[in-house]
């Protein structure tokens, strides 16, 4: 599975950075919503937006659904789904996308 990652160093350097700004992304998510049921410190959405431009833009989506955290706020959604509209046009054209769906996808 991931062959063609596995074998391409600067794929495999892409897959393990998007793994871990992913995450990252997806606690901050998670801690932004907890503070905002408490009313404590947030979490800025500059700061969030930014997690999400670097690669972790499938934690901030995840979470926001998961959580339903910023998930009516409109203006929030529009930046970060355009975000990883960005990434996943980049990521087909290096042959990225195309490489993890054909590994998960059944033969």
């Amino acid at each position: 599975m991931f062959e063609c990652i596995s074998s391409n160093l600067p794929l495999e350097v892409l897959g393990i950075w998007l793994l871990l700004t992913g995450v990252v992304g997806f606690f901050a998510m998670g801690i932004d919503k907890s503070r905002a049921t408490y009313g404590e410190w947030r979490v800025s959405e500059k700061t969030l937006f930014t997690m999400a431009l670097v690669g972790g833009f499938w934690g901030v989506v995840l979470a926001s659904e998961l959580f339903h955290h910023k998930s009516s706020k409109l203006s929030f959604l529009v930046v970060v789904y355009g975000i990883m509209a960005v990434w996943f046009f980049l990521l087909s054209r290096i042959g990225f996308l195309g490489c993890v769906l054909s590994s998960i996808s059944p033969h």
